[in-house]
């Protein structure tokens, strides 16, 4: 009877934490032991040894996360990692909050790979907006991945945005179907959220400051220090970068959608690229709209909004339309919505939808 390496390689796994012979405590079972037992550099020669975080879809929620989280585990060659080990579970975030999370994390990858056919094995990535949207643990989240990655590991990190008006209304019409009766929007003006809704936290520059690859002007210091759960990425972020609008995601011009996939095909380096023939999927958007933002008693928050969206725009432009390892997808078009931020939608029906 023929027994295939990776069935023996899993075997030694589960057979590990029963005995504690020296062979198997030498071979450290599973990646989890190797990685939080080994806190120096490393040669991980063995499969299970080999695997880390391909991609993380961070970002903001009510940004296209959920969307992009599906399209991207749609190809054979990408797949989305979840805390159920149920088969066919249905695609969902991945909290990282701690060490706990990430031995989790690594141990459910590991699983996957050992499981998967020889040289079929795809590229492995989780989803959570919350990495660097407000949470206050992104720092740690990428901290983790650069310790705990085998080494030569480049994790891919995706980071979704859109329109700091349309973010508000989405965002608040998405806790208001799940959350109970809703504050006025007034009283969400900036930092006092409600069940995370408030204006500072679509300021998108403070939560990519965190990453730590870009200058910190004395405004993002401050609004960083006065989180008490902020901090920065120690050094830098290592990773790669594509940064994409929820408006890019949804676009109907084929020439436009087609150069966005292309780029995004390229990024994530599938050997099947993405085409406009497979439609981005349309998740979180069609509950109630119980919320209008454009009505005049929501005329101060948006103005708020609007001021802010002026300043994010400019530090995007000045921050990462040339920064190095940076991925702006069909970047004039990208630049184009962005300058858009400082204006509101609610005047321009054609503007944004």
């Amino acid at each position: 009877m023929y027994i295939s390496l990776s069935t023996l390689l899993l075997l030694a796994i589960l057979t590990s934490r029963v005995l504690c012979h020296d062979e198997i405590e030498n071979r450290k079972g599973n990646l989890r032991a190797a990685l939080f037992q080994q806190s120096r550099t490393r040669k991980v020669m063995e499969k299970e040894y080999k695997k880390g975080l391909d991609f993380f879809i961070m970002g903001w929620p009510k940004t296209g996360t959920s969307a992009m989280m599906e399209y991207l585990d749609s190809s054979k060659e990408l797949k989305i990692v979840t805390k159920s080990k149920q088969e066919n579970a249905k695609l969902s975030e991945f909290h990282i909050d701690g060490k706990e999370d990430v031995d989790l994390l690594f141990d459910r990858i590991e699983e996957e790979y050992l499981t998967s056919d020889e040289g079929k094995e795809p590229q492995y990535g989780i989803k959570w907006p919350g990495a660097i949207s407000g949470k206050g643990v992104g720092p740690e989240s990428i901290e983790y991945l650069e310790k705990y990655n085998p080494e030569g590991t480049q994790t891919k990190l995706l980071i979704g945005m859109r329109h700091p008006v349309r973010w508000f209304e989405s965002f608040y019409n998405y806790r208001a179907g799940r959350t109970g009766t809703p504050p006025p929007s007034a009283s969400l003006i900036g930092s006092h959220a409600w069940a995370g809704v408030c204006t500072d936290r679509v300021r998108y520059e403070e939560g990519i400051a965190q990453l730590g690859n870009f200058p910190l002007r004395s405004e993002d210091k401050e609004w960083i220090k006065s989180h008490k759960n902020m901090d920065v990425v120690n050094g830098g972020t290592p990773y790669k970068v594509f940064f994409y609008l929820q408006e890019q995601l949804s676009d109907d011009d084929k020439v436009r959608h087609g150069k966005f996939l292309e780029e995004l095909s390229s990024f994530m380096e599938v050997k099947v690229p993405f085409t406009v023939d497979n439609d981005v999927p349309d998740r979180n958007h069609d509950h109630h709209k119980r919320f209008d933002i454009c009505n005049k008693e929501h005329n101060e928050v948006r103005k708020v909004l609007v001021e802010n969206g002026k300043e994010t725009a400019k530090w995007i432009r000045a921050n990462l339309a040339d920064a190095d390892g940076v991925t702006l997808p069909n970047k004039e078009h990208f630049l184009d919505i962005v300058d858009i931020f400082g204006t509101d939608p609610c005047d321009d029906e054609d503007l944004l939808t």
